[in-house]
């Protein structure tokens, strides 16, 4: 078994440990204690407008970080310190609106900027192995399959994509709809169509590597299969405009640029609602970009309503903590698989990591 597989597989163990407890009348939550923050490290890079994606590798020795100014950076914490750029930044680059170590190979990441282009980079040899240029689109969202073998893209062009990573050939396309204001207000958009508007999030099943997610400003979360041509499963209501989609085992958790009830947790298998989570907010509202779950009965979120993440069990309900970042808001996020380390990043120069403890 690979040491990947065995982490998410110990991940769900803790998940059925805790549900077996529920059904035996103890807080789930507190059998395992709840995860404390024991510390902050910041980590400043500088003027590059802005953090836009976060990822951490797999052996918890990098991390990588897409910035406003096109710069792609990377943090070393065997050593403690920042490497020289991946690639360096500039007064006119736009956003890298994704960073993604490979699965398996910690020495590879891939990344996607707004200008349409997708790098795989090479961290031994500290250079671009190969690039693919998304024409006349603007890329907001990557993920890979549980194995690796593929990953897709979707943006603004309302597309998602599908390739094969070894050779970055493109094998799927999946057309986005042609729709207007109009029928997006009336809800006529057919249930196997594609996304009608710019799309955000994208997160590939954890297990199935057939299946993925994605959302965005069409307010419609859409279930794929690489084995069909349409979508599977439409589940409305979710506004995605960040990396606001994750799962764990049959629970999909979402986290909506709204006002209230941003953060919910649905029902993989019927596409109902299970749960809207209390996020504390004060007059501006929650207006989350990002959320992961830390294990089923915790999870973390956070945007641009409160400027800071939350910390947030499930059962029982509790604000565990929070994390601001200097009062800007939080639009990067991402979770080591084990719940011991995080990363969040903002409209600043930090990011912060944060290690937890239980």
């Amino acid at each position: 078994m690979s040491a990947g597989r065995k982490r998410l597989e110990d991940a769900l163990q803790v998940g059925k440990e805790i549900e077996n407890s529920q059904n035996n009348g103890s807080t789930p939550v507190a059998a395992h204690g709840l995860p404390k923050v024991s510390s902050i490290k910041d980590l400043d890079f500088g003027d590059i407008m802005g953090v836009f994606s976060v990822h951490l590798s797999q052996n918890a020795q990098f991390l990588a970080a897409g910035c406003g100014n096109g710069a792609v950076q990377v943090y070393s914490m065997e050593s403690g310190k920042k490497r020289r750029p991946l690639k360096h930044g500039s007064l006119y680059g736009l956003p890298v609106t994704t960073v993604k170590f490979l699965p398996y190979k910690d020495d590879k990441l891939m990344s996607t900027s707004s200008d349409g282009t997708i790098t795989c980079w090479d961290l031994n040899g500290w250079c671009t192995l190969s690039t693919v240029d998304e024409i006349q689109n603007e890329i907001s969202a990557l993920d890979f399959s549980h194995d690796g073998k593929i990953f897709a893209t979707a943006g603004k062009d309302h597309n998602v994509r599908v390739y094969d990573t070894e050779t970055m050939q493109m094998k799927i396309l999946f057309a986005g709809a042609e729709i207007t204001e109009r029928a997006v207000d009336l809800d006529v958009v057919k249930p196997e169509s594609g996304h009608g508007r710019k799309v955000f999030g994208l997160k590939f099943h954890p297990f199935d590597d057939n299946v993925f997610l994605t959302g965005g400003w069409d307010r419609c979360l859409k279930i794929w299969d690489v084995r069909v041509d349409q979508v599977v499963r439409s589940i409305n209501g979710p506004y995605i405009c960040g990396d606001g989609i994750d799962i764990f085992q049959d629970d999909i958790l979402t986290a909506s640029w709204l006002n209230q009830n941003a953060l919910q947790v649905w029902d993989y298998t019927s596409g109902k609602l299970i749960e809207d989570i209390p996020f504390p907010c004060h007059e501006h509202g929650e207006f989350l970009y990002v959320g992961r779950f830390l294990w089923k009965e915790v999870v973390i979120a956070g945007g641009s309503g409160t400027n800071d993440v939350k910390i947030i069990s499930r059962n029982p309900y509790k604000v565990i903590d929070s994390i601001d970042d200097e009062g800007k808001p939080i639009q990067a996020l991402d979770v080591l698989t084990g719940a011991q380390l995080i990363a969040l990043g903002g409209t600043g120069t930090h990011v912060k990591l944060v290690s937890l403890s239980t």
